[in-house]
């Protein structure tokens, strides 16, 4: 039998993740996923997904992931996150 979780939609278990886990949490969790991602712009793009779930409930929380999540991708060699987005989709 599946685990419960894997009966979730990402957009589910995202969701879940952001209700159950203070923002510095998974900004720690996300940084240590970013090279496993082979696709950098989908990793983004659930970054922003978490940021405005965040953000739902609190901007300070939201602005917490954000920092949390760019401060550890830059000491693990990474890029920070693409937060905004031109109209056609590229880095702003």
């Amino acid at each position: 039998m599946a685990p419960l979780y894997e009966r979730l939609s990402t957009s589910e278990q995202l969701r879940l993740a952001v209700r159950l886990h203070p923002p510095a949490h998974l900004a720690r969790t996300f940084a240590s996923f970013a090279g496993q991602f082979y696709d950098r712009p989908a990793f983004d793009a659930l970054a922003r997904q978490a940021s405005a779930l965040y953000a739902a409930a609190s901007d300070d929380d939201a602005a917490c992931f954000r920092r949390g999540l760019d401060r550890r991708l830059h000491d693990r060699h990474h890029t920070p996150v693409a937060w905004e987005l031109d109209p056609r989709g590229r880095r702003g």
